[in-house]
């Protein structure tokens, strides 16, 4: 069965190889959506949807999409669609589309398989969230072949043949592609905003072809759409033993595994990965695994990925963030030390960078001389700071990396990211104190990416806080 899935996802996706070719050079002196009667009375590439199979189907609500009336278009000279960074001109190495009449073909194909693979990746999302009324029980994705009855693919292929056939591409329009629907939403517009828009839809519709293939290729691979696979086992799978349960240190003579977790790749218990939160590779105190009721329990802050598990207890666990499976991988008292650090690092940074952009200074002409705080760094080295700076904080990571292990062996009683400085602030009250830290993280959480906006955002200006 996942041999005939993957052949059929081959299939409906093979053609789309075609489309990747930009407009040749000579669109930069004419328009590469052509104005001509010629080009416009070409038929649709009909040749080409048929590789699309049920696929197909989707095309409908979308061939419409075209570009600008005729009038505006014809007064318009610009460079050629398609054509963004990092390229500046055509990409065609193997001059496929070396005459006009190829590269208007190739243009056309470009833009349908676009189309039809952009509303192909929107149906193997939203059955994930809707499903029109009497459809419940079909699948969705490569399971769609099975499912769907012959009437049904009757209707489909009528459909498609009947667009096929009988919708012509407008007089005067564009291309091919011009079908003359939705040129209205581009009336009044200038040329560069055509162009733009033009370039955006070739791009999309680029993008759509690699997400529908890889789309397919997973379906195909694992029984089932990557999103319902993903809402079941999380976001890194189902565990992969059965890539290692044949390699020969995991078995003796007899063919029987060995529990034997220092030589054997064959983890002992079943999680979301191999690499666990483990200190010892198959025993000891440190070992945290999950395990997950029938129920499901979804993550509040990710509501169509899991629980974990592992958060339990943790301050922040009502919320359930870990996306990417980090918990894991590593011990969650891991995590948390390097979230907390980081987020206090950040919340320093981020007042420190706003109060030197302001005007705040240390005492010293060397301080007073630094402009803004975006240049305060090679300001710094210059004056010789940075090497006694750089050495006082590798004395504190130390000293940090020594309460860290010293914690998480439980030899002191230590929470995950406690320096052991200001807990006399923190309420006495249980509830009050959980509060507390929880807004200290999230106060860390906000400071990291805050911290990178102002970062980025100086550097792209060349403006001090606040950027205007």
């Amino acid at each position: 069965m996942a041999t005939s899935r993957m052949v059929m996802a081959t299939a409906a996706v093979s053609a789309g190889s075609l489309a990747f070719v930009m407009p040749s050079q000579s669109a930069k002196s004419t328009p590469s959506l052509r104005t001509s009667a010629a080009s416009a009375s070409v038929t649709s590439v009909s040749s080409v949807s048929g590789s699309t199979l049920g696929v197909g189907a989707a095309a409908i609500s979308t061939v419409g999409l075209t570009m600008v009336r005729q009038g505006r278009r014809a007064a318009a000279p610009r460079q050629a669609v398609g054509v963004c960074l990092p390229l500046t001109e055509k990409f065609d190495p193997l001059e496929l589309g070396n005459t006009d009449a190829k590269m208007d073909r190739y243009t056309q194909v470009e833009i349908k398989h676009g189309r039809v693979a952009m509303i192909a990746t929107m149906g193997y999302i939203m059955p994930e969230i809707f499903r029109f009324p009497g459809c419940e029980a079909f699948k969705h994705g490569l399971g769609a072949f099975e499912s769907i009855p012959v009437e049904g693919w009757v209707q489909l292929v009528a459909l498609v043949g009947a667009h096929e056939v009988l919708v012509k591409p407008r007089e005067g329009g564009l291309g091919a592609y011009d079908f003359g629907l939705g040129t209205e939403l581009l009336d009044g517009i200038d040329a560069e905003e055509l162009e733009r828009k033009q370039t955006s839809e070739r791009n999309n519709g680029r993008l759509a072809m690699i997400a529908i293939m890889g789309l397919m290729v997973q379906d195909g691979m694992f029984g089932e759409p990557p999103l319902t696979y993903m809402s079941k086992n999380g976001w890194w799978g189902e565990p992969v033993q059965f890539f290692v349960q044949h390699i020969n240190n995991c078995q003796s003579f007899d063919g029987s595994l060995i529990q034997n977790g220092s030589i054997c790749a064959l983890p002992s218990r079943i999680g979301r990965t191999q690499l666990r939160a483990v200190q010892k590779l198959s025993e000891g105190p440190y070992v945290e695994t999950e395990t997950y009721p029938k129920e499901m329990e979804m993550s509040a802050a990710v509501p169509f990925l899991r629980y974990p598990q592992v958060l339990k207890g943790w301050v922040g666990e009502e919320k359930g963030f870990d996306p990417l499976g980090v918990t894991d991988a590593l011990p969650v008292y891991w995590v948390r030390e390097a979230e907390l650090k980081h987020g206090r690092i950040c919340m320093l940074a981020t007042v420190g960078w706003i109060a030197t952009d302001m005007g705040f200074r240390f005492p010293g002409d060397k301080f007073q001389s630094v402009s803004n705080a975006f240049e305060a760094h090679d300001k710094m080295v210059e004056a010789g700071y940075m090497l006694p700076f750089l050495g006082a904080i590798g004395t504190f990571e130390l000293y940090s990396l020594w309460l860290l292990f010293k914690g998480w062996e439980q030899e002191v009683n230590r929470d995950a990211g406690d320096f052991f400085l200001g807990k006399q602030f923190l309420p006495k009250e249980p509830e009050k104190e959980k509060d507390m830290r929880l807004k200290e993280l999230e106060n860390g959480r906000l400071a990291m990416f805050a911290f990178s906006g102002i970062v980025t955002q100086a550097a792209i200006t060349g403006k001090t806080w606040p950027f205007m």
